[in-house]
């Protein structure tokens, strides 16, 4: 399979060289019925932080919290608004001793339609939205969920290729399930790819096919048409030795044939053949070296990236270049990326910080209840124009509360 993978190295390296020194960056330094998936960089540990790293569990400690006192106030008001993120999940906004608990990191929310959401995150955290109420599922494991995927039938999430749990799908002899429905199910990796991380995925639209992002290579999972769990090669060691596609912090693609993946040092790849026996890696030119963490495809030939220091790249169909985002209102680190067409994109980051362009340019936007609160968002999705779901440190919210 290997055989038929192009890697252009001396070719990128000269564009890229050539790239950073026009844009003055070489001494800088993760819906319908669309199968998806998204995933988080793996975090230190799969157990929820000390009570004394995050929020506060002392709900009277928290209650001068109200008046915002920061030089952003602004961003964050105190009441909702139809154009402000609101609270609507499993954490209670102003006690975080009720519901789920505020140092429960959220690491994906993706969903089938504005009636069926589903988010994971930290030790073994899952959670159901049916149009009216979020629902925790559980799955009763603590290890992080990492990778949420929801094919045509039923849902799979993974914490690593040993731990991998289904629902709704028929198992045979898997074993109970959880309270939640969740039964543990086995796969066999394919040969060659003894990798146990999992650092990103992507299911592409149309496809019952999930691309695993691993240390040192790329494999699929396919669900069979028994419901079996497969393991198949993707992207070599060999290969990705050469031009870089291990350690991918997220992946993406509009379509089944074409995939973009992001990771450390302002690497981008592009995987073209994504849905055949023989798909093909290539290294493009972020004309950055910083870190990227998000990445989301409106089609081929557009995609947007996002990674530390607000940086913000933006592909246009070109061969190998991405081009620099100059404007960005803010300079923390951006951590995931989603949108619903080119004119209707979503960023979020550190701090608290969401991001919209509208086809002109980025912009701030608001997000209401928190007091002085300033967690870490990681994870965005949007199934349409105007309903946009966001989550991190102990929180997920909605444009307008109302999703």
């Amino acid at each position: 399979m290997t055989a038929n993978t192009t890697y252009p190295v001396l070719r990128w390296l000269a564009a890229s060289a050539l790239g950073c020194a026009g844009a003055g960056l070489c001494l800088g330094a993760c819906a319908s019925s669309e199968e998806l998936v998204e995933v988080r960089e793996p975090d230190a540990s799969a157990m929820l932080p000390p009570a004394d790293a995050g929020a506060s569990t002392d709900a009277d400690a928290d209650a001068d919290a109200e008046q915002c006192t920061a030089d952003d106030c602004e961003f964050y008001p105190a009441e909702c608004a139809p154009d402000v993120f609101c609270p609507n999940g499993p954490f209670d906004p102003t006690d975080p001793t009720v519901a789920m608990d505020w140092r429960t990191r959220v690491f994906a929310i993706l969903g089938r339609s504005r009636s069926d959401v589903w988010m994971a995150g930290a030790a073994g955290s899952v959670a159901h939205y049916d149009g009216a109420a979020w629902t925790v599922s559980e799955l009763a494991v603590k290890e992080s969920q990492r990778v949420l995927w929801l094919p045509s039938r039923g849902e799979v999430t993974m914490a690593n290729p040993l731990s991998v749990r289904t629902r709704s799908l028929p198992v045979g002899d898997a074993g109970a399930a959880s309270a939640g429905g969740w039964t543990a199910r086995a796969i066999k990796l394919p040969a060659g790819y003894s990798d146990r991380e999992v650092w990103s995925a992507w299911a592409p639209p149309g496809t019952d096919t999930l691309w695993v992002g691993a240390a040192a290579n790329l494999w699929r999972l396919r669900l069979t048409e028994d419901s079996e769990l497969e393991g198949l090669a993707g992207i070599g060691t060999a290969v990705c030795n050469k031009i870089q596609c291990g350690r991918l912090r997220r992946l993406h693609g509009a379509s089944a044939s074409t995939l973009f993946g992001v990771g450390e040092v302002g690497r981008i790849v592009r995987i073209s053949g994504a849905d055949t026996d023989a798909p093909s890696a290539l290294p493009l030119n972020s004309r950055t070296w910083v870190g990227l963490n998000g990445v989301w495809a409106a089609s081929d030939t557009d995609a947007w990236a996002v990674g530390g220091t607000g940086t913000i790249r933006h592909y246009t169909g070109d061969e190998i270049n991405w081009d620099a985002v100059t404007d960005v209102p803010t300079d923390v680190d951006l951590n995931a990326v989603w949108g619903t067409s080119p004119d209707d994109v979503w960023a979020v980051g550190d701090a608290g910080v969401v991001l919209h362009f509208d086809g002109q340019k980025w912009s701030r936007m608001k997000i209401a209840g928190l007091g002085n609160r300033r967690p870490d968002l990681y994870a965005v999705w949007a199934p349409e124009p105007g309903h946009v779901w966001i989550g991190g440190q102990g929180i997920l919210v909605a444009l307008g509360g109302k999703p």
